[in-house]
């Protein structure tokens, strides 16, 4: 066989680097085979991420700090500085970017990035929040000369939601306010605390201030068909205005009151079952009596399959009481509220009856709310206003309440009723045993 001839040095670098060889970049060209070389087209460089910078500045053509700048429908954003200036990358790939600027006080704007690199962003008060009249002590300011905190309440939360109590709809609904349900009785009041708890041994409970003039009752006497305005003092401004009382906080209720025009009649109500949403699987006589057996054989004890005495009969009879079934009923809440409004320019009025019942799910636990309301407003002359503000409210939650710790520890064979009284014989009791059959004379 004859020798093979040696690589010249320009083919050995075409074997070892093709792309040197033609001049090109390591991914436009290699090498398959001796003496092959196949070019491949070179993917397209990424874009570099955009960078836009800008300034935001108010009506006056000064520098607003803090406003937010978003790009839309990412979490990609940035915030502007003492100078009211910003810079915002905006990602490769991102179709038709627009900037999302806001600031408090002022209209919300959307700019369509384009081909732009710079802004110059003016924004626009905010004049409807900033007129909004906020009643403050015993008077009324405009929110935008409200130097403290002021928490509005979306006010169509309390047509939405079926309470019986306006607090339980303000859950979640305002920041800093913590409201807290530790039970789910009917008439039962939430506990309300404004930016945490302020004390150890007094009160936390927040100010109530209805119409302007202080509330000794609790939302539980207010229906919630008839509040217009929901508006919670959170800092220190509520202690300037209203002293040590409103340490906790101030809660500003204003109720409806007449517009000029016709005499409207308006209906509200909403009714519906409650049903429990758990219910306990309690131990069936089957269940009951093995678990005495095993009881029984672990102690060296014999005697009755049951152990007490009232529950021979029913256990030999094979009859079972299940106590959930017996101590429960058909929950329903309903609500109905009539309001009639109307008035002149000089007149208004607001005339509302509210009727309001929720039955819970165990015997005994209700509540019932009979609520009549009247607000009139009359300008006397161009700088006089008189109105008054009335109401009359009764509740009433007491009955004879059963008690499901007691239900649900009870025997299957245990005596509901007591024959000789012909009354239900489960109730509230210190001595459980009474319940198990025991004292039955």
């Amino acid at each position: 066989m004859g020798a093979l001839a040696p690589l010249t040095p320009a083919a050995a670098l075409a074997r070892r680097a093709p792309h040197k060889a033609l001049g090109l970049p390591p991914a436009a060209a290699t090498s398959r085979g001796p003496g092959a070389i196949v070019s491949v087209p070179r993917p397209a460089a990424a874009l570099p991420d955009l960078t836009v910078t800008g300034i935001v500045a108010d009506e006056k053509g000064q520098g607003l700090p803090g406003t937010t700048i978003v790009l839309k429908g990412t979490t990609v954003g940035a915030t502007t500085d003492a100078d009211g200036e910003f810079a915002l990358r905006i990602p490769d790939g991102t179709a038709a970017p627009t900037l999302v600027v806001s600031s408090i006080g002022y209209v919300r704007q959307e700019i369509a990035v384009g081909d732009r690199t710079t802004f110059t962003i003016k924004l626009v008060p905010n004049t409807q929040d900033l007129n909004e009249v906020v009643v403050v002590g015993y008077g009324t300011q405009k929110r935008a000369d409200v130097t403290g905190s002021v928490a509005s309440v979306p006010m169509d939360r309390l047509e939405r939601l079926p309470v019986s109590n306006v607090a339980q709809a303000l859950q979640g609904a305002v920041a800093g306010v913590n409201i807290s349900t530790s039970s789910s009785v009917p008439g039962a009041q939430p506990s309300i605390q404004v930016r945490s708890v302020r004390s150890i041994t007094a009160g936390t409970d927040p100010y109530i201030i209805l119409d302007g003039v202080p509330f000794p009752g609790n939302f539980n006497d207010i229906s919630p068909t008839d509040i217009a305005s929901i508006k919670i003092l959170k800092d220190a401004s509520s202690t300037a205005i209203y002293g040590t009382r409103g340490s906790n906080g101030v809660i500003l209720v204003t109720t409806k009151h007449g517009k000029s025009g016709k005499a409207q009649i308006r209906y509200t109500g909403y009714g519906g079952p409650e049903y429990i949403a758990h219910k306990l699987q309690l131990l069936d006589g089957a269940g009951y009596t093995a678990k005495y057996a095993a009881f029984k054989t672990q102690m060296g004890l014999t005697g009755d399959p049951v152990p007490n005495y009232g529950e021979l009969p029913n256990y030999q009879a094979s009859t079972e009481t299940d106590w959930i079934k017996t101590i429960g009923q058909q929950g329903f809440i309903q609500d109905h509220n009539l309001a009639v409004s109307g008035g002149t320019d000089d007149v208004k009025y607001y005339l509302s009856g509210d009727y309001f019942k929720q039955q819970g799910v165990l015997q005994g636990y209700q509540f019932r709310r009979i609520s009549i309301r009247s607000n009139l407003d009359a300008n006397l002359t161009p700088w006089l206003r008189v109105g008054t503000s009335a109401f009359y409210s009764n509740s009433n939650d007491d009955a004879g309440r059963t008690d499901l710790n007691l239900a649900v520890s009870s025997s299957p064979y245990g005596l509901p009723y007591n024959p000789n009284i012909g009354a239900l014989h489960f109730c509230p009791h210190p001595r459980p045993k009474r319940i198990l059959g025991r004292n039955l004379g």
